[in-house]
């Protein structure tokens, strides 16, 4: 009986194009637009077309340094802060007109470099001018050095390198790693929004439940066949997701692309992603089986799962500038949190059954306690049959 309740309410929500457009075809366009947005911002050359105010009476062997550079616009202002916050140019110089004398009279003049704090365009900008005047700074003082006879090694006792412990990344795996989660964990939520509004909230607004009810079908058929029907969609949202920002990476992209190699450990990764995507589905289906119940109409469906799309979005945040290795296995016994976690982890190439267990445990319970409450909630009418 589930199954002939299951395959009904699949048929009828596949019926409804507006169900299909916004649980498949826009999340899809959005995932492929977002990728290849991110990968166009990493594949831009960030040092292209820095443009740099001074005035006109600025020293000019300072100047000569900044214009032999091709990826340095020197612009003469007779305000440079005023170039800046006006947008003609991303950062401004202070240069004493008699920088080069002081220098040879073994002073130490100072250079100001002046930046809009709003734009990391213009610290950028900032950043490249000051490796500039260090490199040559540097240069200056072999050159004294040099004059005295003592060698660089003698201010300069030790060096510090700095490297990553993990294997080189140009940015593009931490890029795959911040976008995936997100692409994926939002098409599952998109593809169960719609259908779980209208199979509870519509069917109550359009006053078809009670003809339901008075079917010999028993209410727990009734809400499984429902919950399945919403979870599907979920799952199958998020699969074409995951499948569309496959295909986008390695076809619309060229830096994304690097990362995206998974190599040993398939059959886990797939294991591991299925099971959590699949427990995911049917934890947020039953959310949102809840709040449809609560609503009377799928407007005021809507307004609550608004909210909750928020909060379950709030763990991508807290997670962006953690590493794989700062994860706590107690993290993973958060709903929600610990799918993002675990897909940061897969990701990465790191494959701990311990995380795996706790998201498959914890998710498990949480599910049976909010089908326990879905269920309690199904059983009486001030929930099923709404308003009146």
């Amino acid at each position: 009986m589930i199954w002939h309740i299951y395959k009904k309410e699949l048929i009828d929500c596949l019926r409804d194009r507006k169900t299909i457009i916004f649980s498949v075809l826009i999340p899809i366009l959005l995932n492929v637009g977002i990728i290849f947005f991110a990968d166009k911002m990493m594949a831009r050359d960030q040092t292209d077309s820095m443009s740099v105010a001074v005035t006109k009476n600025s020293d000019a062997s300072v100047i000569d340094w900044l214009k032999n550079d091709d990826n340095i616009k020197v612009i003469e202002s007779k305000n440079p802060l005023s170039a800046v916050e006006q947008g003609k140019a991303l950062a401004a110089l202070k240069i004493p007109g008699d920088f080069s004398s002081e220098m040879r009279n073994m002073k130490s003049p100072e250079v100001t470099v002046y930046i809009d704090s709003s734009s990391m365009n213009s610290g950028a900008t900032a950043d490249y001018i000051q490796n500039i005047l260090n490199k040559h700074r540097e240069a200056i003082v072999n050159k004294r050095l040099g004059q005295l006879n003592v060698t660089s090694q003698t201010i300069a006792p030790f060096n510090v390198v700095e490297k990553g412990v993990s294997k080189e990344d140009d940015g593009s795996l931490t890029m795959i790693a911040m976008f995936a989660p997100m692409i994926i964990i939002m098409g599952v939520l998109g593809g169960i929004l719609p259908s779980a509004n209208d199979i509870f909230a519509g069917e109550k607004e359009r006053k078809t439940m009670e003809a339901l009810l008075m079917s010999p079908v028993k209410r727990t058929q009734l809400l499984v066949g429902k919950w399945l029907t919403i979870s599907t969609f979920g799952i199958i949202s998020g699969l074409l997701s995951t499948l569309a920002f496959v295909l986008s990476v390695r076809y619309l992209t060229t830096v994304l692309n690097n990362a995206l190699q998974l190599k040993g450990h398939f059959t886990t990764f797939i294991f591991s992603f299925l099971v959590s995507l699949t427990l995911l589905a049917l934890l947020g289906a039953m959310v949102l089986c809840i709040l449809s119940l609560l609503a009377s109409s799928v407007k005021e469906a809507q307004s609550y799962t608004s909210q909750i799309m928020m909060v379950a979005i709030l763990p991508y945040f807290l997670l962006m500038g953690k590493s794989v290795h700062e994860l706590q296995p107690s993290g993973f016994l958060i709903p929600i949190y610990n799918v993002f976690a675990l897909m940061k982890q897969l990701l990465y190439g790191v494959y701990d059954m311990q995380s795996l267990a706790y998201t498959i445990g914890s998710l498990s319970v949480c599910t049976v306690v909010l089908f326990t409450i879905g269920y309690t909630m199904f059983t009486k009418s001030r929930w099923v049959l709404g308003k009146g």
